[in-house]
């Protein structure tokens, strides 16, 4: 089984709270955030003594092109009223 850790500056910035993600959402940079983490998990991946199939690695980049995309084309804007969405503890989504 493959091990893999995170250096201390990127475990910091994956930990991020609720407050610090609607920080990035209202500073329009959300999705760069995310594409960033990816990133980090990327390239803890990469040290990984198995490291990254060709596959995984396309579909790392493809998403990471995808956040990118939508990030320079859409904004993120909040849902009120019935169109929220109840979260599970876990992080899950509840379906409507």
């Amino acid at each position: 089984m493959s091990m893999y850790t995170l250096s201390a500056y990127p475990f910091r910035f994956l930990n991020d709270s609720p407050e610090r993600l609607d920080f990035h959402i209202k500073s329009d940079d959300y999705l760069s955030f995310v594409a960033t983490k990816l990133g980090f998990i990327e390239e803890a991946l990469r040290n990984c003594t198995s490291g990254l199939s060709d596959q995984e690695r396309t579909v790392a980049n493809e998403l990471r092109h995808d956040l990118r995309y939508v990030q320079a084309h859409y904004k993120i804007t909040p849902r009120s009223g019935s169109e929220m969405q109840t979260m599970r503890p876990s992080g899950d989504l509840l379906s409507k």
